[in-house]
């Protein structure tokens, strides 16, 4: 199942792709919930190349550790975006918890990957120690003390992620936390990260990681070779069908490498050609006012459009009548839809100061990003999503690519 975040007033919750939200479940004692995650950014190293090697927490009354290390534990990539690993068990994807007796709960967590570098490297193994000093807040949102906590947006705390490589460490890593420090380590080879992390309890339904577990991602599926079903129910999602040279070179306008500061992607060369094509063709005049798009797909014969950026939840295709958004959609073919939207600043942002809502070029809403607007682009990922068209929907693109007779 595929959950989102819902924006409610200042307080947050997960959602079902639908809207409804997440049923409560929680559990019956303090729970600590170990979820190590590790970021590696490098196509020359992989799955089998990583290892969790030690994972050990430090008993209220004394500094000897005891290791809490499963001996099933696995490495996973569970996420869309494969550059994040996971460590848990043979059954469970998402880490593993233990009881937590919180008149006596550990003082803090280490954790310790190893890392096969490729062979042209000095050292043959990367050491990455990874401290979390712990303090746990109980609350009445439930029992369950969680890593996944911090990965959020909105948690405080650095987000709970070791990494093979200081330099892409950046903000969206470490939130502002000052408690987070990164060194070098001579031996063995390798990094070293410290941080605090305050954990408050909350319920297992509260975490975006238990609906992880059932996901099956887009790289797993099998895609259609034709469609059979909600065949009219898509075209009749769009006012418009977009000509497939113009999306086919849109797309080819993104593989080159840009340099755009946030605020300034709608200046993308792909986006600004499928704009340009939208501004001067929408049958409704008053929605001649493109910056930007997003981009959903579908992949296989059912009634679901995948999104173009990864890390968004799959759209059900009869949404776009039963919202009437078919105003500001075209469709390619029978596989995608692009939604238009122009580059604005809302009402909602002028009267709070602290929220961006965006609004397609029909006027109705699309998201209440919670951000302040200098912290908002939603054309970065309407590039990214055209950029990675090819590799993240390999048959659709094929069939364009055969569609302007362009070899593969």
């Amino acid at each position: 199942m595929q959950v989102a975040i819902a924006k409610i007033g200042d307080a947050t919750l997960l959602v079902t792709p639908d809207g409804k939200p997440v049923p409560h479940k929680d559990t019956e004692q303090p729970t600590f919930h170990i979820q190590p995650q590790l970021f590696n950014p490098y196509c020359d190293i992989g799955l089998s190349d990583i290892s969790l090697v030690g994972a050990t927490i430090a008993p209220h009354d004394s500094t000897k550790p005891v290791s809490v290390l499963p001996k099933d534990v696995t490495i996973r990539q569970p996420y869309p975006n494969e550059n994040y690993y996971v460590a848990g068990m043979a059954e469970r994807k998402m880490g593993w918890d233990i009881p937590l007796d919180l008149d006596a709960a550990p003082k803090w967590l280490d954790l310790t990957w190893e890392v096969r570098t490729p062979s042209d490297i000095e050292h043959s193994i990367l050491t990455i120690y990874h401290r979390f000093t712990l303090e746990f807040i109980l609350t009445q949102q439930g029992q369950v003390f969680s890593m996944d906590q911090a990965n959020t947006f909105y948690d405080p705390n650095a987000r709970t992620i070791s990494h093979i490589s200081l330099n892409h460490i950046d903000d969206s890593f470490t939130k502002g936390d000052k408690s987070f420090k990164s060194y070098r380590m001579d031996s063995p080879h390798g990094l070293a990260f410290y941080q605090t992390l305050i954990l408050n309890s909350c319920a297992w339904s509260d975490l975006i990681c238990t609906a992880q577990e059932d996901v099956t991602l887009l790289r797993d599926i099998e895609p259609a070779q034709s469609f059979q079903t909600h065949i009219d129910l898509h075209r009749q999602n769009a006012c418009i069908e977009i000509p497939a040279d113009v999306l086919h070179q849109a797309i080819c306008d993104t593989q080159v490498e840009v340099d755009f500061e946030i605020g300034e992607y709608d200046r993308s060369p792909g986006l600004q050609r499928l704009c340009r094509w939208w501004n001067e063709n929408a049958p409704v005049v008053g929605t001649r006012r493109a910056a930007f798009i997003a981009l959903w797909c579908r992949v296989e014969d059912d009634d679901w459009y995948w999104s173009g950026w990864d890390e968004c939840p799959e759209w059900g295709v009869e949404n776009i009548q039963r919202y009437g958004l078919q105003d500001r959609c075209a469709r390619w073919n029978d596989f995608v839809i692009l939604e238009f939207f122009p580059r604005q600043v809302s009402r909602l942002e002028v009267a709070q100061g602290a929220s961006t809502e965006i609004l397609g070029v029909d006027g109705k809403g699309y998201t209440d990003t919670g951000l302040a607007r200098e912290d908002v682009d939603e054309a970065y990922h309407a590039h990214y999503s055209l950029q990675a068209f090819p590799k993240r929907f390999p048959f659709a693109w094929k069939t364009l690519q055969a569609a302007v007779h362009t070899p593969a």
